[in-house]
């Protein structure tokens, strides 16, 4: 025996021997595992005849079925063969009864077209005839409708005329009562100039603008729209303010309403006399103020008087 000394040389050793192998299988592997292949063989061997039994037995319950589905197919064959024969007695017999059926359908739509030819030919008539009677009627309604139109539109011009009429009654009698309120309310503020802005001016009183025409000439040359903003001012007066003695005039626009274009006016006439370095303090009077009119004093400078309040005092201390 060669001398060995690996695991290699052990392992090539029982490779090439049969009987070495056999006997170092006997020592290292228990008895119940040796006997496991010749064990598994018998087990093999018993399995593999209980599957050629079971196949067996499947083939006589294959051929059993066989026969019995041939039967089943054998009794279907007849039930669809009688079937069928029933089905062909039933199709002759209903197209016997489609035919005469659509013998009888056809006979009904020739009478049913002959009677609606009639009747479209009665309505036709009908038609013609109420289209003339409708003509008619639509004629007499337009002519009518025509004569209504013609007398709405002489009453309509009627009230036009008189509306007008007494739109400019009205309009003349609301110019007339503005007119007399103006008047009256300027009246009233000139009697009460001395003693309203005395709060703030010594002497008050009011003039007229050819009291300062000359001054202003004097100074430079008044043109003719200075001349005609001038001339149509409401309320002119001359004093002292208090705050510094200096001499002012009051350039006063009188309105029962105090409106924006109000505010601008007072203030574009007495720009007139400051361009000419006269102390000219704007005033709008009257009995109402629009919050527009308010915005516009405060921003333009101009003072504001109420029914003898001031609203807006600021340029009367300046």
């Amino acid at each position: 025996m060669p001398i060995i000394e690996t695991v290699e040389q052990l392992a090539d050793f029982l490779e090439r021997n049969e009987e070495w192998r056999r006997k170092l299988f006997a020592i290292l592997v228990p008895r119940e595992l040796a006997r496991l292949p010749e064990e598994f063989d018998a087990f093999r061997q018993e399995v593999r005849r209980d599957i050629q039994q079971i196949h067996a037995r499947l083939d006589r319950i294959e051929r059993a079925m066989d026969e019995r589905f041939a039967r089943v197919d054998r009794e279907f064959e007849a039930v669809r063969q009688e079937m069928r024969e029933s089905f062909a007695r039933v199709d002759r017999e209903f197209e016997a009864v489609r035919q005469e059926t659509s013998r009888e359908f056809e006979a009904v739509r020739q009478e049913m077209r002959e009677g609606f030819a009639r009747v479209d030919r009665e309505f036709e008539a009908v038609r013609q005839e109420t289209s003339r009677e409708f003509e008619a009627v639509r004629q007499e309604m337009r002519e009518g409708f025509a004569r209504v139109d013609r007398e709405f539109e002489a009453v309509r011009q009627e009230m036009r005329e008189s509306n007008e009429r007494l739109e400019r009654k009205i309009q003349r009698n609301t110019d007339d009562i503005a007119e007399l309120k103006g008047i009256s309310l300027e009246r009233a503020y000139r009697d009460k100039a001395r003693s309203l802005f005395g709060r703030y001016f010594r002497d008050v009183r009011v003039i007229d603008w050819v009291d300062v025409e000359e001054q202003l000439e004097a100074i430079a040359p008044l043109s003719a729209q200075e001349r005609a903003e001038l001339s149509v001012v409401d309320i002119l007066a001359r004093g002292r303010r208090r705050s510094d003695g200096r001499e002012a005039i009051l350039v006063i626009e009188v309105s029962w309403g105090i409106a924006p274009g109000d505010i601008e006016r007072a203030v574009q006439r007495a720009a007139i006399l400051t361009r000419r370095g006269v102390l000219a303090v704007p005033i709008a009077a009257g009995r109402e103020l629009s919050d527009d009119a308010r915005q516009t004093a405060l921003e333009q400078d101009c003072a504001v008087v109420l029914d003898g309040r001031f609203e807006v005092e600021q340029p009367l201390r300046e």
